[in-house]
């Protein structure tokens, strides 16, 4: 029983190990709304740039009746060959889109194999925001939520005539956040509570795909967790609805709310007030800190962060915002 238990420490140790020092060998997939096949040879040389090395093979695009990149089967097949692979460090997203909740109940499935893999890097948000949920809560492996592969400021080169997602944002410097972690410094604080500061586990992502899983069986644990949420293409009224919604979800124990972009892409200055408005409003009436970023999300910034990671918020008394810091990846 002994040799059983030391054999899995040094296993998992081990594994950890691994994801501590390599982060070179990037897997493309994509597993939601079809992408542009065309840009794939461009995205390989922008991160070959970046001294990654590439692999292809677990894109496998034949486009469903629903526009989705392929059957559910077929998308959830490629995503666990990627997420079992040892030789794989990051499993880097094309785009998001639609249909990765779908996959769900096939990760459920090969969990057990899963729990087994080399822990590697997921980097994404929007639609993958499904799959960020089941990498943190049930393998308790780190993720980005960040750029995309094919909409980041690397591969849009922007000649200032046409405004395009993430066109402001770099391909984060994934060695860079594993040492170093991140740090962001205009966090405002909404309401008296997040004045205080807080420290817990980072988890969330696009608010439609959060919502979503409520009251499922693929539900994560976000008790005594900080949920960072952001979304797109979602009008103020609507907003206030789903905010309404966590007032009034019947177990909604969190230790506090980062909300990312929600204003349109290219705003006006009233729709980001009033965008503003909304989420003031409900910090007024929930009892935790409430803190605001909109530099997380569909805008043309969309700031990396560490998802199933600690986040530490803190605000000195005589600044008008807090500093938001989270470790090196390895630290915990």
């Amino acid at each position: 029983m002994i040799k059983k238990v030391t054999v899995a420490i040094l296993y998992i140790l081990f594994s950890h190990s691994l994801l501590a020092k390599n982060y070179t060998n990037v897997a493309l997939i994509s597993v939601s709304t079809q992408y542009n096949e065309t840009k794939i040879p461009k995205i390989i040389s922008t991160l070959e740039k970046e001294n990654y090395v590439v692999t292809k093979k677990y894109l496998n695009q034949i486009v469903s009746d629903f526009g989705y990149v392929n059957t559910d089967q077929e998308r959830a097949k490629n995503l666990i060959n990627a997420l079992i692979n040892p030789k794989v460090d990051i499993i880097w997203f094309v785009r998001g889109g639609g249909g990765g909740i779908n996959l769900l109940p096939y990760l459920y499935h090969a969990k057990k194999d899963l729990k087994k893999a080399k822990p590697k890097l997921i980097v994404g948000f929007s639609d993958v925001t499904a799959i960020h949920s089941f990498i943190n809560e049930e393998l308790g492996w780190k993720s980005i939520h960040g750029v995309v592969a094919s909409y980041n400021r690397d591969m849009i080169r922007n000649d200032g005539e046409k405004i395009i997602i993430n066109d402001q944002e770099p391909l984060p410097d994934i060695k860079n956040i594993a040492k170093n972690g991140v740090q962001y410094n205009s966090i405002i604080p909404l309401n008296k509570q997040a004045k205080k500061g807080l420290i817990g586990e980072l988890r969330g992502g696009n608010l439609t795909l959060v919502t979503s899983l409520f009251s499922t069986r693929y539900e994560p644990n976000l008790n005594n967790k900080v949920l960072v949420i952001e979304d797109v293409g979602v009008s103020f009224r609507q907003l206030d609805r789903k905010l309404h919604q966590l007032l009034y979800k019947k177990s909604f124990n969190i230790k506090g709310i980062l909300f990312g972009q929600f204003y349109p892409l290219d705003p006006k200055d009233e729709q980001r007030l009033i965008y503003k408005t909304v989420i003031e409003n409900f910090a007024k009436k929930i009892n935790k800190p409430v803190f605001y970023y909109p530099f997380i999300g569909h805008g043309r910034k969309n700031n990396p962060i560490l998802l199933g990671s600690e986040v530490a918020i803190k605000c000195q008394n005589q600044s008008v915002y807090c500093t938001l810091k989270q470790q090196n990846i390895d630290k915990y």
